[in-house]
């Protein structure tokens, strides 16, 4: 059976699934170079379409995560904040009434666009699924488990923020849910606009602000915003936080008093900021912690699956490993929206009895992959010269450079899926010199200074540098690194000496493995420095956006498959 799931909404994807078998997956952002785009994913679709040698009429079903004819609960609550502020619904409610019924229309109308917009070929049936299932489906139907607890949490499905299930071979079983207006993803977004950030967009910035602060309002936020009940759920004080109007600055004055005043985007991070953000993510640590204990006692179950926008919050997520009870935790690399494209294909596959096996997913590269000759043409066309190096050669090479304090950009194979860079379009670095982590801003970045780097280390010498509580191939987990490394490795350790790691297996990939090898065998440190291969947009997808990215920053070394290119101004400090 051939499944291809999409949506259409914020953090827009699609995903292509033949049985059990997983055969391509990408964002679209990845295509328009539009971070968290919300559209129709004709680039996605027509990539998964190529990938597999298909036509749209060859597939047997389309998926797509929302019912959209139940997203009434979520509409009338944004309406009803525009309600609540005139200037709010004079400046935003038309152009968000116009995208909502856009939204809407599109997925009424969707065979009709899909045949129009992909190849003209008929379109198959539709199916609309429950969202919050999609998400379960993305995560226990890839997990190497045979049953597992499952928790979805994020800002708002068609009428609820969380899903509590209980999954095996048969079937996924919701337990429980917590009804919209009380959502932890839509608290964490609301605070992350508050804290003077984009919602929906700059929540990690907020959990990497949180580290360097004291959770001095936890205590308020406890008794007057977001209440834990002793039934392990939790409630939100809308009149306080609305979500929908803090995602456009207005915030009432009840709040301000408890919390001060909001920050605004320009203005100056301050230690308040930092405790704020500190207060935000401990709190919604225990909302999370209380919600896992209470499944596990009903569930009994040893393993958890966890999906949804909320659990892209490492730190939270390592908290689970630790204090939850259970034995096993599996997060998918694509936790968010754009996973529950995937999530769709699978449980709509799953339902219909057609899963001949179960897809685990133990490595993230499901996107495009291109060849040498268009990574040639792309350098020819950018009047670049390359030098072609076997892989022994090249990943010699480049550990030697990193440890000569040199910055790589890394592009090999396929893409990775979700918004991690693990090590196929990559920065990469030499995490033992502390230096690094500005010389990057100055040259790449130019971001907030107070901003982890991660690190990727070889799976098997993670417990020497890190306290590891799980494999962690995704950077899902944010752990404490050991006090005996923290010398060795500064650039990748936090504030608080913590670090979001990327466990790196051969079998995975091969290649970064043996690069990470190289780079051990010059050093003695089997670990990198591992951030996006992007400057401010989403990561690059094609050789002729990172040649782009490349001629634009001051990184030395440009590695496209097995050519290895000096950048002009770089060459000459070797």
């Amino acid at each position: 059976m051939l499944t291809l799931g999409l949506s259409n909404m914020r953090d827009a994807a699609a995903a292509l699934v033949q049985g059990g078998r997983i055969v391509a997956a990408a964002e679209e952002e990845r295509f328009v170079r539009i971070k968290h785009v919300s559209a129709l994913p004709a680039h996605a679709i027509r990539y998964c379409l190529k990938e597999a040698g298909l036509r749209l009429c060859d597939l047997d079903a389309v998926a797509v995560p929302w019912k959209y004819w139940e997203i009434g609960t979520r509409a009338r609550l944004a309406f009803s904040a525009m309600f609540r502020s005139p200037e709010l619904f004079r400046e935003k409610g038309r152009r968000s009434i116009e995208r909502l019924r856009q939204e809407w229309w599109e997925l009424a109308c969707l065979r009709r666009k899909l045949s129009e917009q992909i190849d003209g070929t008929p379109c198959p049936p539709v199916t609309f699924l429950d969202h919050h299932m999609c998400h379960a489906a993305s995560a226990f139907l890839v997990s190497p488990f045979e049953q597992a607890a499952v928790m979805v949490v994020d800002g708002a499905s068609e009428s609820h923020s969380t899903m509590m299930a209980m999954a095996d071979r048969q079937q996924i079983q919701a337990i429980r849910r917590t009804p919209l207006p009380h959502s932890l993803g839509q608290f964490y977004a609301a605070m992350t606009a508050f804290l003077g950030f984009k919602p929906d967009h700059d929540e990690y910035i907020v959990m990497g602000l949180a580290a360097g602060g004291e959770p001095r309002y936890a205590e308020t936020i406890r008794r007057h915003i977001l209440r834990l009940v002793p039934d392990g759920t939790f409630t939100l004080n809308t009149t306080l936080l609305d979500f929908h109007l803090a995602r456009v600055g207005i915030f009432v004055p009840g709040l301000i008093s408890l919390l001060g005043a909001a920050r605004l985007p320009d203005e100056e991070v301050m230690q308040r900021h930092r405790d704020l953000a500190a207060s935000v993510q401990l709190v919604l640590e225990e909302v999370l912690l209380a919600l896992a204990r209470a499944l596990r006692m009903n569930t009994k179950a040893d393993q958890l699956c966890l999906a949804g926008g909320v659990a892209y919050n490492c730190v939270a997520n390592s908290r689970l490993c630790r204090e939850a009870g259970f034995r096993e935790i599996y997060i998918p690399p694509a936790a968010g929206d754009s996973g529950a494209a995937m999530g769709a294909a699978l449980w709509h596959t799953f339902r219909r009895g057609a899963m001949a096996q179960r897809p685990v997913m133990t490595a993230a590269y499901w996107g495009p992959q291109f060849s040498e000759i268009d990574c040639q043409t792309a350098l020819r066309q950018a009047g670049l010269q390359a030098q072609r190096l076997s892989d022994a050669e090249l990943c010699d090479l480049v550990a030697q450079e990193l440890a000569n304090g040199k910055l790589v950009f890394w592009f090999q194979g396929r893409m990775e899926w979700g918004p991690r860079a693990l090590g196929n379009r990559s920065l990469l670095a030499d995490p033992r010199r502390e230096d690094i982590r500005a010389l990057i801003n100055a040259r790449v970045k130019q971001r907030e200074l107070f901003r982890p780097f991660a690190p990727s280390v070889l799976a098997e010498e993670a417990g020497a540098y890190f306290d590891v509580p799980a494999p962690s191939p995704f950077m899902m987990l944010t752990v404490s690194v050991k006090p005996s490394a923290k010398g060795i490795i500064p650039a990748v350790v936090h504030v608080d000496g913590s670090a979001r790691v990327q466990t790196v297996d051969r079998q995975a990939n091969p290649l970064f493995h043996q690069l990470l090898q190289a780079f051990a065998r010059r050093t003695g440190v089997p670990v990198l420095l591992n951030t996006s291969f992007n400057v401010q947009e989403p990561i690059v997808c094609s050789p002729e956006e990172a040649v782009r990215c490349f001629q634009r920053t001051e990184v030395d070394w440009l590695v496209l498959g097995n050519l290895l290119v000096a950048n002009q101004a770089g060459s000459r400090l070797l």
